[in-house]
């Protein structure tokens, strides 16, 4: 098993850059989405440095350099969490559901 590795390249008075390897893009795409939505956020980007290696620049640059960009990206990892963790047990629950009405045939 892969671990991911992320790591801090640069901290500026209004964003992180910051690498993260051997993970899917996938991850940091939603990530990215959680970040963009919210109000105090600048520019969010992820960028795949090359093609043939999993390693990403994931950028977060705020509008004030009074709030922390790394705080914002926690809050995107716990946002993201809670929306998995929720699509799960809704797919469980039909799984189940589905068995139950399927086994009473």
């Amino acid at each position: 098993m892969v671990m991911t590795e992320v790591s801090l390249i640069e901290r500026d008075e209004k964003g992180v850059t910051i690498k993260v390897k051997d993970e899917d893009i996938s991850i940091l795409n939603i990530l990215q989405y959680e970040i963009a939505k919210q109000e105090g956020v600048d520019v969010v980007g992820v960028a795949q440095r090359h093609y043939l290696i999993p390693e990403y620049e994931f950028r977060v640059s705020m509008k004030s350099k009074d709030e922390d960009p790394l705080n914002m990206i926690s809050i995107a990892v716990r946002r993201s969490l809670d929306k998995i963790r929720a699509m799960k047990e809704e797919v469980s629950s039909k799984v189940i559901s589905s068995s139950n009405s399927s086994s009473s045939r």
